[in-house]
């Protein structure tokens, strides 16, 4: 019972607070003064922002080497949530709009975006400084892991030399194809095998053990060989970890650094003549090409009902006026959709059937793999379930609201009962580029063996939930989201990817009639 508390509540709750307190950590560096490198994207690219002291101010350095000046005291327009390939930390689309009128699209990690966004936001100028003594850059996450690794195997350590017992045991066995020893202690009660040297050892010779406390009684460990053991596996992690946060983290940033210096001044966005006046309807952002607008994906969304194998898509058995899933049913998916439970009830079977004869060890081993099953489902749980509240009140307001948008959409799938609708605007034609992609949850067709759908090209009435998954409502049913929307412009390239992906399973092979 306390364990499952733990797992599903205490775990879920500290890793939540991790990732602030390492956002918080990168702010207090920011104001502080510290070298602080943030992984970003800019109109699409990727790179790392750089708020550095050596530097004269925020610039974003992307993989080709580019340096882009981002000048500050401009004003944040909006944020949007962007999930973009189904990850399980959100990203936020930062559109940023400098003094000179140029709107600018930034996309961030979670934490950091109040940050970024407040910081370049500012009227003032940079806080950072040279200081005294040059500051470490904050540590990479990759360090800050294996110090954590090293700091929990000197933990299990101290806990097996502090709370086990100290004794001698008397060999009973040798066995010299697996170079151990096994022993008996406290009167023969106990016995089990531990690691020896059987060059030197001989049945009944007395030596040095410890004997593991609970839940591992019955066990024991020979000293020499556990310090070997805790130097390895601690040592090791605990060393890199170090090295990483004072060595490679600082070379690092010190070399990104001489990149912007060598590359000469870097560009500064200039203002497109009409940015400010289209700021509603800009169509700045990179579009998405290759045909991969509203008049290709219609015909490939038209073809597959034609022609693709397996269940039809009909409307959904709910009918009109109401949601394509029951909105308890949606709940309870949303909340205990994820693959941990799978992994969760093969360890919980490892632990009680023990058909690798692990003994005592299978306890550590999966235990712990199952405690991590347990964090993950937690975790999903608590983000997932900031979304719950917002979706259904969007599902039951009123169909005259302002919050509802009309636009056009294209129904594609990717197998069966994974249905996504491709969202464009209206006033786009047929060469439209694609908005949002939002997958909507699976429901029961009104025909026999269908699945449950609207039609493959059509026009919806959106609502945003405003934390990222959309509302759409088509022919007077309201299908209820899987995920979060797919903005099409936070990353044109990735979603290409997952449109040729949705589209290609469409489309007609060719040489065929």
């Amino acid at each position: 019972m306390i364990g499952s508390f733990v797992a599903l509540v205490v775990l879920p709750l500290i890793m939540a607070r991790l990732t602030r307190w390492a956002a918080a950590r990168r702010r207090r560096g920011l104001a502080a003064g510290r070298a602080v490198h943030f992984r970003c994207r800019l109109d699409g690219r990727k790179g790392r922002m750089l708020a550095d002291p050596r530097l004269d101010g925020p610039v974003f350095l992307d993989r080709s080497g580019n340096a882009t000046v981002l000048p500050r005291g401009g004003e944040v327009v909006d944020a949007t949530v962007a999930n973009l390939a189904q990850p399980p930390f959100e990203k936020v689309g930062l559109r940023y709009r400098t003094p000179s009128g140029q709107v600018l699209r930034l996309g961030l990690a979670t934490h950091d975006a109040r940050t970024i966004g407040a910081w370049l936001g500012g009227q003032t100028q940079p806080t950072l400084g040279l200081a005294r003594r040059p500051r470490l850059p904050t540590a990479p996450f990759w360090s800050v892991l294996a110090l954590v690794v090293s700091l929990f195997v000197g933990l299990c350590a101290a806990d097996f030399a502090l709370l086990g017992e100290h004794t001698s045991a008397e060999v009973v066995r040798t066995t010299r194809d697996e170079d151990g020893c096994i022993v008996s202690w406290d009167g023969g009660s106990h016995m089990t095998t531990v690691d020896c040297d059987t060059a030197d050892v001989r049945p009944g010779d007395h030596i040095p053990i410890i004997a593991l406390p609970w839940p591992f009684l019955g066990e024991a460990l020979d000293p020499l060989t556990s310090l070997i053991v805790v130097a390895v596996f601690g040592g090791v992690p605990g060393l890199l970890g170090a090295a990483g946060a004072l060595i490679v983290s600082p070379l690092a940033c010190a070399r990104r650094v001489r990149t912007v210096l060598r590359a000469g001044p870097a560009s500064t966005p200039q203002a497109a003549p009409n940015d400010k006046e289209d700021l509603e309807n800009e169509e700045t952002w990179p579009s998405l090409d290759d045909g991969l607008n509203h008049a290709s994906l219609a015909a490939a969304a038209r073809h597959n009902d034609r022609h693709a194998p397996g269940p039809r898509v009909t409307p959904p058995r709910r009918g009109v006026g109401r949601t394509s899933v029951s909105p308890r049913v949606w709940v309870l998916i949303t909340l205990l959709g994820t693959n941990a439970w799978f992994l969760l009830l093969l360890s919980c079977a490892a632990v009680l059937d023990d058909y690798f004869d692990l003994g005592h060890w299978r306890f550590l081993v999966l235990g712990t793999v199952a405690i991590a099953c347990l964090a993950r489902i937690g975790w999903f749980i608590t983000d997932r379930s900031a979304l719950c509240g917002p979706v259904l009140r969007a599902a039951r307001s009123a169909a005259g609201d302002d919050a509802w948008q009309p636009m056009r959409y294209v129904r594609l799938r990717q197998g069966p009962g994974e249905l996504a609708l491709v969202l464009f605007r209206r006033e786009g034609g047929d060469v439209a580029a694609p908005v949002l992609i939002q997958w909507i949850s699976r429901s029961r067709g009104s025909g026999r063996r269908s699945i449950g759908g609207p039609a493959p090209v059509g026009d919806a009435l959106i609502h945003d939930t405003g934390v990222g998954p959309l509302i759409c409502e088509i022919d007077g049913v309201r299908y209820l989201p899987r995920g979060r929307a797919i903005d099409t412009a936070a990353d044109p390239a990735l979603t290409r990817v997952e449109l040729r992906t949705l589209a290609e399973s469409h489309v007609r092979p060719a040489g065929r009639r």
